[in-house]
């Protein structure tokens, strides 16, 4: 029975020091604060986490918040993006392709947007929806 509780203590320490998931390292470009110029409106994006990047939006109309989205985006291969629009959702985006400093995700399934692309131009980030045909 000692050698039993002494088993499982054990086990229970490594489980507590066991890593957490591999973040997604690839889009950690993406974490930051991110505004247009007229600071109309603010992206934020954590450092990737546990396999996971977290980020919200928020759209300003005279100065108050008019909109806001959650977003999380899930690393894997491919990474899927979670858009929470006004905080319903999710709305799933799947990645279709990654080059260095920028991802796209799509669902052709969606009305509008189907495609969110990302692109990172030293400080400067960009970020652009569409319809799959452009």
């Amino acid at each position: 029975m000692k050698h039993a509780l002494l088993a499982l203590s054990m086990f229970a320490v490594s489980a507590v020091v066991a890593p957490a998931a591999q973040a997604d390292e690839g889009l950690k470009w993406m974490s930051g604060c991110w505004q247009t110029k007229d600071k109309s409106y603010r992206e934020v994006w954590t450092k990737p986490d546990s396999g996971f990047l977290f980020g919200y939006s928020l759209t300003f109309e005279d100065g108050a918040v008019a909109y806001f989205e959650q977003s999380r985006i899930d690393a894997g291969a491919p990474a899927v993006f979670n858009a929470y629009p006004g905080g319903f959702g999710p709305s799933e985006f799947t990645e279709s392709s990654r080059a260095k400093n920028t991802v796209t995700f799509e669902n052709a399934s969606l009305d509008y947007p189907q495609r969110i692309v990302y692109t990172r131009k030293g400080s400067k980030m960009t970020a652009t929806i569409s319809l799959l045909n452009g």
